[in-house]
């Protein structure tokens, strides 16, 4: 939690564009130049160049000064990073340190490659296959949902992708009866299915055949009261890439919910992420000032925070991509514009089922979760305050989410 309480605290503020930088000194007798300033260029996380700005604000002042580079031209995203670092080595931290920085993010347009095109559709009674170059999926009538998804000859999934309404509650969220208030989406959650109350109806999945893609349609109806239900569009295309979308009418009963995507098992063998986003440490709705565009990697279980009593951790935000892999780097990667990224070696209840760490159970997945959005973990206080409005999902219109993954 350092991460962003030392970006609220910092006393100086680095407010970056693309060509320039305002540097308000907070500090009450110490110059700007007291420090090193560096200002670094990363593409899609990449760093470019590191440069050295000379910088003189006085104490409680403010000036804007020029970038030593201008606005790229060439297609990606782009992330300026202004930081202020100790010249010299102090009673409490090494040379280099950094105090403060700044960050500003944009985007050059570009031509997107069209999708390899070239999958072939195989029906079956109670199957649904889609195969192209180096993979093959199958997508099951019977049991309602994608259950194999093999790329280069191996199994990626290990259980059906299903939606997630649903995190472990945190010591904020049990001060405020947020389990109680949420419940509904914790059954929705473990008890989705492609089945409604009627023994014998068509759970049948939509199957459209495009110029370059097979798209199958799941819907999903969910235990809640009134009863509420949700689509999972999956968009296959020829490299392997399937494009999911899902979507939910709100039932205006019902309200928010604690988290909007999907969840997936992988096989605990998977066991390093490394994704691009918001980090190192992790971030969430209302703690992501301190975060860090860049690449960042570490193994599946350091996410789980070592609270006293398991809890939601190790959430990251505004994820362009990640990719969960074995020792060889095999894997899976997930994509999308904005994700809200999750990989744990529990699911959300088993992790609210243990009390303490050794309740938890033995290892056996590496669940993903990638969502459009999570609710705020608050903080106001422990025993009431509700997550501010603001950081809750917006429960009013139609909501929809739509993100890729492909093995690797």
């Amino acid at each position: 939690k350092m991460q962003e309480v030392k970006f609220n605290y910092q006393n100086i503020t680095a407010e970056v564009t693309e060509n320039a930088v305002k540097v308000i000194n907070k500090n009450l007798f110490v110059n700007t130049d007291t420090f090193r300033c560096e200002v670094t260029l990363a593409k899609n996380g990449h760093v470019l160049r590191t440069e050295t700005l000379d910088t003189a604000g006085e104490p409680l002042s403010q000036q804007t000064y020029r970038l030593p580079f201008g606005k790229q031209q060439r297609p990606g995203e782009y992330t300026v990073t202004v930081a202020f670092l100790l010249r010299e080595k102090t009673l409490w931290a090494e040379a280099g340190h950094e105090v403060a920085f700044g960050q500003y993010v944009y985007k050059v347009e570009g031509e997107e490659k069209a999708p390899v095109s070239g999958v072939e559709i195989v029906r079956s009674l109670h199957n649904i296959g889609v195969r192209g170059e180096n993979f093959e999926v199958m997508f099951s009538v019977l049991n309602g949902g994608l259950v194999s998804y093999k790329y280069a000859g191996r199994e990626m999934i290990e259980a059906i992708p299903k939606p997630n309404f649903w995190r472990a509650p945190t010591d904020n969220d049990c001060g405020n009866q947020m389990p109680m208030r949420y419940a509904q989406w914790k059954i929705a959650s473990m008890y989705v299915t492609t089945r409604q109350d009627q023994r014998f109806a068509d759970t049948s999945p939509r199957v459209d055949k495009n110029d370059n893609n097979i798209a199958i349609t799941y819907t999903y109806f969910m235990p809640t009261t009134p009863q509420s239900s949700c689509e999972v569009t999956y968009r296959v295309f020829g490299d392997g890439t399937i494009e999911t979308t899902l979507s939910y009418d709100p039932v205006k009963e019902l309200g928010d919910m604690p988290e909007f995507g999907m969840m997936f098992k992988l096989d605990a063998d998977y066991d390093t992420v490394k994704w691009y986003g918001l980090g190192p440490q992790e971030t969430y709705e209302d703690r992501q000032h301190g975060g860090k565009y860049g690449v960042y990697e570490n193994k599946v279980a350091d996410n789980v925070a070592e609270y006293l009593v398991p809890q939601e951790s190790g959430n990251k935000c505004r994820v362009r991509y990640a990719k969960v892999m074995d020792k060889k780097g095999r894997g899976m990667l997930f994509f999308g514009d904005e994700l809200s990224f999750s990989a744990l070696p529990y699911t959300p209840h088993e992790l609210e089922n243990a009390a303490h760490h050794f309740e938890l159970p033995p290892v056996h997945y590496t669940v993903v979760r990638v969502a459009k959005k999570q609710m705020g973990v608050g903080g106001d206080d422990s025993w009431g305050s509700h997550t501010h409005p603001e950081y809750l999902l917006d429960a009013s219109e139609k909501m929809e989410f739509t993100f890729c993954f492909r093995g690797i």
